[in-house]
């Protein structure tokens, strides 16, 4: 369980770890403003494409061979990036490379992996293995400022004057090349692993029956498909993704200087990082909807208070500063914290619990693939519609999708705990029961 939940490491960290080096890469003006951005996107845009992918592939060639192909395309994409400055006039092309490498197997593994531990774990354990996915998600991001951190303590900011060329390139080169580490335990993890159980010779198999990959427009199929595409849809739309991208900024634009708009991004992560490992062990104790429905209804509110926080500093009825900004702060944090308890544990396993055999890994690859559309829009316009007409609107918008998943939870999402994969599948034959 763990070294396969060690995947959930590599889902965050390839995309997040260009956050410390954008600083370099401007002051040695490697890049544009515009390709510092695109460097940034890229790994999202691929990552849709590869959730898209990585379903029919998981199905063909199995699941184990799929997250050792993940595990080496990780691996291989630090070295385009790395070396990208030995080719003149290439260096951009070669960092796009090495970025849209990493987002294919940032999005195979959202996928294969949570697969994996559905299929291969009892139904008493499937929770914890879900929540070590995510646990190791969320300590992926952290990892990543900690390689920011070390890095510039020992190469020296990028912003200082007595900071050489030489080692302001070598810094960004360490940044990337950090990502080697998890990507080598990945797949030296992956080669001890046995295959699932459900995918057997070329072929997928439902564990009871025998049969083998079905339509997944059959009628049964489509409920449980429609409903983790919502689940994913609303996941995303709860912002927490974009929110460990952008935190820094939005409070530094409520008030607070950068120093402690940094110090307070990194409690905001400790309450996420936190969050999660304390909904560990409830997963299995207290079930998947509970902390769904507690989860979203917290999130929903958190945003609320957020959105009520920048209207008022657009409208000018809250004065910018360090008051502003805790307060900012105090309402990310609780968005976190709820989504940590909630969601970001639960969401990964009801998807995979949800899905059939016979269609779960074509299922979970589409819903992935609407999940990181979702993602793409949000990292791409919260900045722009921000700087335009404020955050407050932003922050509405994500209100609503977690009240949309707060009913979802309370009215449609069916309770999985303690139940075979067999025994879930049956429920779907049956008019759903809450």
């Amino acid at each position: 369980m763990l070294v396969a939940g060690f995947g959930g490491t590599l889902f965050d960290f390839g995309g997040s770890i260009i956050a410390p080096a954008i600083p370099y890469f401007e002051a040695l003006g490697t890049f544009s403003p515009e390709q510092i951005s695109r460097l940034t996107s890229a790994a999202v845009l691929s990552a849709a494409v590869s959730c898209f992918l990585t379903g029919f592939v998981a199905d063909r060639f199995g699941r184990k061979p799929t997250m050792l192909l993940v595990g080496v395309m990780a691996l291989a994409a630090t070295f385009p990036i790395c070396f990208s400055d030995l080719v003149p006039g290439r260096e951009f092309a070669l960092c796009y490379a090495g970025r849209f490498l990493q987002g294919l197997a940032a999005g195979a593994v959202g996928v294969v992996v949570p697969m994996y531990l559905v299929e291969t774990l009892a139904s008493d354990m499937r929770g914890k293995g879900a929540t070590v996915f995510q646990l190791l998600d969320i300590i992926g991001v952290f990892c990543c400022s900690l390689v920011g951190i070390v890095v510039v303590h020992v190469f020296g900011p990028a912003d200082g004057v007595d900071v050489s060329v030489a080692a302001k390139t070598l810094a960004w080169k360490t940044i990337f090349g950090s990502n080697v580490i998890p990507s080598v335990f990945f797949v030296m993890g992956v080669l001890l692993l046995p295959e699932s159980p459900v995918w057997k010779k070329g072929n997928v198999v439902d564990a009871r029956s025998g049969e083998h990959a079905d339509s997944i427009l059959r009628r049964k199929y489509v409920l449980p498909f429609l409903l983790a595409c919502v689940v994913l849809v609303c996941n995303q739309g709860a912002a927490v993704t974009s929110l460990q991208y952008y935190t820094v900024k939005l409070l530094q634009d409520a008030g607070l200087s950068n120093v402690l708009a940094n110090r307070m991004n990194g409690v905001v992560m400790a309450v996420l990082t936190v969050a999660t490992a304390v909904a560990l062990p409830f997963v299995d104790r207290c079930g998947r909807r509970p902390l769904m429905i507690v989860g979203t209804a917290g999130v929903a509110l958190g945003h609320l208070a957020a959105a009520s926080i920048y209207l008022g500093l657009s409208h000018g009825w809250l004065a910018s500063g360090p008051a502003a900004g805790y307060l900012a702060a105090s309402a990310i944090s609780c968005v976190c914290f709820f989504f940590g308890v909630g969601p970001g544990v639960v969401a990964w396993l009801v998807l995979s619990e949800m899905m059939p055999d016979r269609i779960r890994a074509r299922g979970m690859s589409i819903a992935m693939l609407f999940n990181m559309i979702v993602a793409y829009l949000i990292a791409d316009q919260l900045l722009l519609v921000g700087a335009r007409y404020g955050y407050a609107p932003m922050f509405f918008l994500f209100a609503a999708s977690s009240a949309v998943y707060f009913l979802t939870a309370v009215f449609l999402l069916p309770e999985t705990k303690g139940k075979t994969l067999a025994e879930i599948e049956r429920m779907w034959e049956r008019p759903v029961e809450v």
